[in-house]
């Protein structure tokens, strides 16, 4: 045999074998990974109970027998949702034709609807009326808060618990009107 065959063939055998080598050495793993994350939602809304308190109703019987609660003055609320997410965030309550010794009470009640824990971080107490600051001797307001500021679970509450009392000072043909605005942020929010 010819030593260049010979040099080729080896060279040739030699290649085929690295190749073969390579093929079966490289070895490989294939790892992947899926994730999704999603965020939790914070939403709170109001509910509101009250009355008049009873010594302030009258009970009158119509006509035919039936049984009338009745008051002078009108107490009423509307919920409002003004970004249409189902929550409503706006409560406007309004109480017209109110007289000396008129009491309400009730309960105020921020519902936690959301997924996560909420914190009361900030709220503003704004009142305007006529004649001015009439309200410092003609309203007795006490309140009362049940729960936790700080953290109130999904599904749990924040009350206020209110009793308005319009006393003898509070003069004829004058309004009042009261806004408060609550900040709710996550429970663990830098305050």
């Amino acid at each position: 045999m010819d030593t260049k065959k010979l040099m080729a063939t080896f060279a040739i055998l030699i290649i085929a074998l690295g190749i073969a080598g390579f093929a079966y050495a490289h070895w490989s793993e294939y790892l992947w990974l899926e994730g999704k994350v999603t965020t939790g939602k914070l939403c709170m809304e109001w509910s509101l109970e009250y009355e008049v308190w009873p010594g302030n109703t009258k009970v009158i019987q119509d006509g035919q027998g039936n049984i009338i609660y009745w008051n002078v003055s009108d107490v009423g609320h509307r919920f409002v949702d003004k970004d249409d997410d189902g929550c409503y965030e706006g409560l406007v309550v309004w109480v017209k034709n109110a007289y000396p010794s008129l009491w309400i009470r009730g309960v105020l009640d921020v519902h936690n609807c959301g997924t996560i824990p909420a914190r009361l971080a900030d709220y503003d107490v704004t009142i305007e009326g006529e004649p001015e600051d009439w309200w410092e001797k003609g309203i007795e307001l006490k309140t009362e808060l049940s729960g936790n500021p700080e953290q109130i679970d999904p599904c749990d509450s924040l009350c206020l618990n209110f009793y308005i009392h319009f006393t003898q000072d509070a003069p004829e043909n004058a309004w009042l009107k009261l806004y408060i605005d609550l900040t709710f942020v996550n429970w663990n929010a830098p305050a």
